[in-house]
């Protein structure tokens, strides 16, 4: 979770956050990527962690095989919205499953703009010496078509982006793509993500903490 000065300290931990719902965005800058969210809380007096739908990135770990199956994707350089449904939907179909700790013994600081603190938005820009958000912008809106292809949105298929000419963006997509022990279409199900409507369908075991 995240925290602010109001926030209380964790000592002994609250209940744990899990991702369990989904929402397309509707955001111009974000072309309808799927956006993770929370669902329900356990109780937080589970005798053991019980699965969630997707991973949180701002708080992972895994064992170390996890990065031979599933390595970090290069072809994707800052991207920011999309990287939870990439990353959850490829370890799902290499037959990892995921899980949410009981607790929350440490918090997220997302330094509010109020801190002055700079973006991520706008590294890109100190980079390539184009301030503002406005460059990696335009660098955002081709490489999420690597994620959107990667998930089977219908305007997103290989011949579409070969007619905007950005096949590019299928660099290597074999080796940074789903699994091959679980398929696309049962993480579909599984998650309740409907791409025709898109529509996010809610989670019972997720949301009721009943998948162990």
């Amino acid at each position: 979770p995240g925290f602010g000065g109001e926030a209380p300290p964790y000592q002994g931990g609250s209940k744990g956050t899990r991702l369990c719902t989904c929402v397309f965005s509707d955001s111009d800058v974000e072309h309808r990527i799927l956006r993770i969210n929370t669902g329900n809380m356990c109780r937080g007096e589970e005798s053991a962690p019980s699965q969630i739908a997707y991973i949180a990135a701002g708080f992972f770990f895994a064992r170390a095989e996890f990065l031979v199956d599933v390595p970090f994707d290069p072809y994707m350089p800052w991207c920011f919205m999309g990287e939870e449904i990439a990353l959850s939907l490829r370890a799902w179909t290499h037959g990892w499953d995921i899980y949410a700790p009981r607790k929350n013994l440490i918090a997220h600081q997302y330094r509010p703009g109020r801190m002055g603190l700079p973006k991520f938005w706008e590294n890109t820009g100190r980079v390539f010496g184009r301030p503002g958000p406005g460059f990696n912008t335009r660098l955002q809106s081709i490489t999420i078509q690597r994620i959107k292809y990667m998930v089977g949105y219908k305007d997103s298929s290989k011949e579409d982006l070969e007619k905007e000419n950005h096949q590019i963006v299928l660099t290597e997509f074999d080796h940074y793509g789903p699994g091959d022990i679980r398929t696309m279409p049962a993480f579909l199900e599984h998650t309740k993500i409907d791409l025709k409507t898109e529509r996010c369908g809610h989670i019972d075991w997720c949301n009721d903490c009943t998948l162990k």
